[in-house]
This record gives structure tokens, C-alpha cells and sequence, in this order.
């Protein structure tokens, strides 16, 4: 038995809404064959759903670490302190950076972040369809943001730092990062400028650790599959690790392999050349 963990958006879901019917008959056919499939995203456990709930899980890392549910059971939750929030959120509200401040139950901003992100889905779904603008992964995801003036009194366990052409990641990374973990943001369509902000004890090498200690597995049966930097503690932790072809070229250098493209089939080429399938 091995324990495959995949990444989500870049990796087995599109941004545009949906997982290649490659992928979830490899994914089902893996199972068949006595294989656990381990969804392990940077996504919010409520951010997971429709299209992505395509292939029956075994377990989900949600929230980069923070939600481990297995087999349909939640057995850990995490987040950042109180000390740790409130630094965070007055950092960022000083600034005037735009932020999504991201719990296991909600998506929360302030009015002129969700504005922000209004402005770049009419931005990037300029000449869409109608149908095609309510499956981008940005309208969905401004769509569940909640409104609300009090970030400085949340308690959560990631935050996404969102590109408004003003404050450029350099900048957030060299102030925060004696802190907090802080990578580029892994969803494209949040801008190049973007980032993620975690707890340095939180990350998907740690909700690796209680998957495969649930199902009473060895690491060394263990497969990550990624294409973020937020993939990274994945791919050290993970006996074998492989980059999506369009994984930027760092992650390509981190992985034991690469495969192809998510549009390219690179999940089922990868669980083929693996005989997992």
C-alpha cells in the first residue's frame, strides 16, 4: 500500500474549476488497486468542495497542515497563536496589504480586500463567459469571503496575502519572516506579488506525519506530488516526491521526479510510471 499525497490547485485542479478526467480515473483505479489518496492542499477545508470532491479521498491535509480529516473524520486542528494573529493582522492593516485571514470554518477580509479581488476577476475574466467567470477559482474564492472589521480579534490558521501592485513580496517576506513561514502564494491567480503566511510548526510535512500515523503506514510508503513552494516540506518529508511540469523551476530542482503537465495528464503518467496503477 502506498500513501499518495497530492497537491490541489496547479496540481490535480485547474484554476479554472475542474480536475482532468485522467486524474480522478487514475486516482479511482489506485484505490481499486489498495492505494490511500491524501488530498493535501494549502486550501481551507471549506474551500473544498464540488468538482474537487470528484474523487473520494481517504484523507485531506487542508489549510497547509492546519485540518487533517481522515477517512471523513476530523482527528486534528491547528492554528496560529492569539500573540501570533493579532501581530500578523496589524501588520498587514497598517500597511494597507490585502488579505484573506483564513480559518478552518471561514474565509475572512476586510471590505477593501474583497474589493481588491472583485476588481481582478473582472481583470482576468475579461472576454469570459458568464459560466466560465463562475467557475474561475478566483470568483469562487471571493465569493466566499466574509466581510468583517474586527481582524485584529480572529483567530486562524493561514493567511493569503493578496497583490495589489503596491507592496511587492520581498518586502512582506523580509519584515514577517523572522516570525512566521512565508512562501509565494501557490494560486496564480492571486498575482506574481503574492504570498502565504504560516506557522513555522504548520505545514503539509507535519499533516503528512498524522496521515500516515492513522493509517499505521511507513514513510517510506509514502508519495508527494506538488507544484508550490508550499509542496517543499511535502516533497522532504515524502520518500519519493514529484513536480508537475509546471512547477516553477525550483520546485523542479527539489523533486526526485518530474512529470508532465497538469493539462498534459502528469497525474496519471506519474501513478503509471509508479505502477500504481
Amino acid at each position: 500500500m502506498k500513501l499518495v499525497f497530492l497537491d490541489a490547485d496547479g496540481t490535480l485542479f485547474h484554476h479554472e474549476g475542474y480536475i482532468p478526467d485522467s486524474a480522478i480515473k487514475a486516482c479511482i483505479q489506485a484505490q481499486k488497486n489498495g492505494h490511500k489518496i491524501i488530498l493535501c492542499t494549502g486550501r481551507q477545508r471549506i474551500e473544498i468542495f464540488g468538482p474537487m470532491l470528484e474523487i473520494d479521498y481517504n484523507a485531506i491535509i487542508a489549510g497547509s497542515g492546519a485540518t487533517i480529516e481522515c477517512e471523513h473524520k476530523i482527528i486534528e486542528e491547528n492554528a496560529l497563536s492569539k500573540k501570533e494573529s493579532q501581530y500578523l493582522s496589524n501588520y498587514l492593516l497598517k500597511n494597507n496589504i490585502p488579505a484573506n485571514f483564513e480559518s478552518s470554518n471561514g474565509i475572512y477580509a476586510t471590505q477593501y480586500t474583497k474589493d481588491t479581488m472583485l476588481k481582478m476577476v473582472e481583470e482576468q475574466c475579461a472576454g469570459k463567459t458568464q459560466e466560465e467567470k463562475a467557475k474561475h477559482g478566483l470568483t469562487i474564492l471571493t465569493s466566499q469571503i466574509t466581510v468583517v472589521d474586527n481582524i485584529q480579534d480572529l483567530i486562524y490558521n493561514k493567511v493569503s496575502v493578496i497583490d495589489n501592485g503596491k507592496t511587492p513580496y520581498k518586502k512582506i517576506q523580509q519584515d514577517l519572516s523572522d516570525k512566521y513561514d512565508v512562501i509565494p502564494a501557490t494560486f496564480a491567480p492571486l498575482g506574481k506579488e503574492s504570498g502565504e503566511v504560516t506557522s513555522y510548526h504548520i505545514n503539509k510535512a507535519t499533516g503528512m506525519d498524522a496521515v500516515v500515523k492513522y493509517f499505521h503506514a511507513d514513510i517510506k510508503d509514502t508519495i508527494a506530488i506538488g507544484d508550490g513552494f508550499n509542496d517543499l516540506p511535502m516533497f522532504k518529508k515524502a520518500h519519493l516526491s514529484i513536480a508537475m511540469g509546471n512547477a516553477p523551476q525550483e520546485i523542479k530542482d527539489k523533486a526526485d521526479r518530474i512529470t508532465t503537465s497538469l493539462d498534459e495528464d502528469g497525474i496519471y503518467h506519474a501513478f503509471k510510471e509508479l505502477n500504481l496503477i
